[in-house]
């Protein structure tokens, strides 16, 4: 991967983490609850968000030590 392509990934992995950490933040609004089917109580589990939002720092963490 050369530097172009580095940052351009790095600032996809940035803007992903900081919509994961705000829909972190609002996962006790009404507005994330599905109520269609009634057979879950939010269209995301939290176990879920913060999966992701690990995964996406260790991949950030990952390209920046990259030399």
């Amino acid at each position: 991967m050369d530097k172009e392509q580095k940052e351009r990934r790095l600032k996809e992995l940035r803007s992903l983490l900081d919509n994961y950490l705000d829909l972190d933040s609002d996962l006790e609004n009404d507005e994330y609850v599905a109520r269609g089917n009634g057979f879950c109580d939010a269209k995301y589990s939290e176990d879920f968000v913060e999966g992701q939002i690990a995964r996406i720092k260790e991949e950030i963490a990952a390209l920046e030590n990259e030399e």
